[in-house]
């Protein structure tokens, strides 16, 4: 669960700094690096610390309320959003070599949540359209990641039909994609993809999420929910398996799907958090015209029965 809390002292900018650091020092414990790999760490190194240092750690002004939400929204983009579907395939890995028998089938048993931006206990300044906000932020975070998730893999997967069979649904999939490019008709999963990154495109406008700077090579339908996007990307999958190319078919496709799994088109459920006396208040106006008295009139006791 991210809180507000943690947020409101960490600016991005050090949250930055210190992720390239934390990487170009793992860069220098696990890989074996050339005088000049060795020197180009170096530097890098050095700016990004004199970076930190001339930084402000603290921020001049309190943060607002969307700030907020967009800086814990960072944290997906850093961690959540690869290490999740990561933490799957490996609890997977292990399933297999336990019970090799046994189809790993776990369901989401990590789910990540929030109340940055739903949190109206003591705070006058998270509103309703605050919160409107808050879920179409979200929104955009997951369907951002999406996109580039699809691009990329649309980018590996230049299978050719000509070398290679693919499934019926695979083939009406890639038949009923917007992209008619003469350089991609042999290659289904191209097509299929381009497809799906269209629908995609479509659904953000549905749901009044800002659009992607690189649009979709045409018009297609708005999926209704995340699991129709899940279900054409098993497609995708099912695909690969079942004409030999398994390999293909793990990796950064199969990460997506978790990732699917895992945020659908919320990201993260929004937790409401508020003062016991607004709750207090709403019950008694809903209850007051089938009682005698109001219901905070009422000993503790009573009013929990």
């Amino acid at each position: 669960m991210l809180t507000a809390h943690p947020t409101e002292v960490q600016r991005q900018s050090t949250q930055v700094a210190m992720q390239e650091i934390a990487e170009l020092l793992e860069q220098r414990e696990r890989m074996v690096l050339t005088a000049e790999e060795r020197a180009e760490n170096d530097l890098a190194l050095q700016r990004q610390v004199l970076t930190l240092w001339h930084t402000r750690l603290v921020r001049g002004e309190r943060l607002r309320v969307l700030d907020e939400v967009k800086n814990g929204i960072g944290y997906y983009r850093s961690t959540f959003f690869t290490e999740v579907p990561r933490l799957y395939a490996h609890t997977a890995s292990l399933w297999a070599q336990r019970f090799p028998d046994a189809p790993f089938t776990p369901g989401t048993f990590l789910q990540v949540g929030s109340w940055i931006g739903g949190d109206r206990d003591g705070n006058p300044f998270v509103t309703a359209d605050i919160l409107r906000d808050t879920l179409r932020l979200q929104s955009a975070a997951a369907f951002d990641f999406y996109l580039a998730e699809v691009h990329e893999v649309g980018g590996t997967l230049s299978v050719s039909r000509a070398l290679h069979p693919v499934t019926p649904a695979l083939d009406a999939l890639a038949a009923a994609s917007p992209d008619q490019s003469v350089q991609r008709r042999d290659e289904p999963y191209r097509r299929a993809l381009s497809g799906i990154y269209a629908r995609l495109v479509a659904t953000m406008r549905t749901l009044d999420v800002p659009l992607p700077t690189r649009a979709a090579l045409g018009d297609a339908a708005p999926y209704g929910n995340a699991a129709e996007l899940r279900a054409e990307l098993h497609v995708v999958h099912e695909s690969l398996v079942h004409t030999g190319l398994t390999l293909l078919a793990s990796g950064r496709l199969r990460a997506l799907m978790t990732a699917v799994d895992v945020f659908g088109f919320h990201l993260a459920p929004l937790d409401l958090r508020q003062n016991a006396d607004v709750h207090e208040k709403v019950v008694a106006e809903l209850l007051i015209a089938g009682l005698a008295s109001p219901t905070n009139t009422w000993p503790s006791t009573k009013r929990r029965a």
